[in-house]
């Protein structure tokens, strides 16, 4: 995937952005901005829409920082990784070829994950530190916008670990396979499987949802399967 706008270079990989990635950024920002004045109305619509906004900016840094860390392992285990693109349904580094054994593509794998959920962690660590309590809705803005990008740092870490390949937890996934098996075409296969099952699941669910009168939530979901079932066929 071509990335339409170039952002600068990090540790050697280029970073940018497909235009499909301002679909979703709008959709979070107006997301935000309804959940903020569902909690916190008296902030006002200046304070609310430039909170919503800065909290999607840094979403979008921290998938950065989800596909950087493939790509930095990557590179240490000899791979070469030049580009890193944001879309419409997250982020996605261009690696110029596959790992070579099952420990690097392990280490590939749940590299993303750990680097989502330490970031999580510590961003609801500094939140606790500027006076938030757990379970309760933030007070001010910036406290406000550490809890959202914490919990949703960790949300990405535990969906990205559904062993559904191609996401990051169907590769590790794959690479326990491969270990096990001594054969990547085999454990590519099973991963693959694994992966269109649980897509399938995610559609029906999403269908379901849908039908319960979750609305555009159920379709998304549905969407997100039926994206992993094409890639986990191909």
């Amino acid at each position: 995937m071509k990335a339409q706008i170039k952002l600068g270079t990090v540790f050697g990989v280029e970073l940018g952005l497909h235009y499909s990635w301002f679909v979703i950024a709008l959709l979070i920002a107006f997301s935000l901005v309804a959940q903020f004045h569902a909690t916190n109305a008296n902030w006002g619509d200046g304070v609310i829409w430039g909170a919503a906004i800065i909290t999607a900016v840094l979403f979008f840094a921290g998938l950065f920082a989800h596909e950087l860390s493939h790509a930095l392992v990557a590179k240490a285990r000899g791979i070469p990784i030049h580009k890193i693109t944001l879309f419409l349904l997250g982020g996605v580094a261009q690696i110029e070829k596959e790992a070579s054994d099952a420990k690097t593509e392990f280490w590939m794998g749940i590299v993303g994950p750990i680097t989502s959920g330490v970031l999580g962690f510590i961003l609801l660590g500094v939140a606790r530190l500027a006076g938030w309590v757990m379970w309760t809705a933030p007070a001010t803005p910036g406290v406000a916008v550490l809890v959202w990008l914490g919990y949703i740092n960790l949300l990405l870490a535990a969906f990205n670990m559904i062993p559904g390949f191609p996401l990051d937890g169907g590769r590790v996934l794959r690479a326990i396979l491969w270990w096990a098996m001594k054969d990547v075409q085999r454990a590519t296969l099973m991963a693959a499987r694994v992966g269109q099952l649980v897509a399938v699941l995610f559609i029906a669910y999403g269908v379901f949802q849908f039908f319960r009168g979750e609305g555009i939530g159920g379709l998304w979901l549905a969407f997100i399967g039926w994206f992993l079932l094409q890639a986990a066929g191909a």
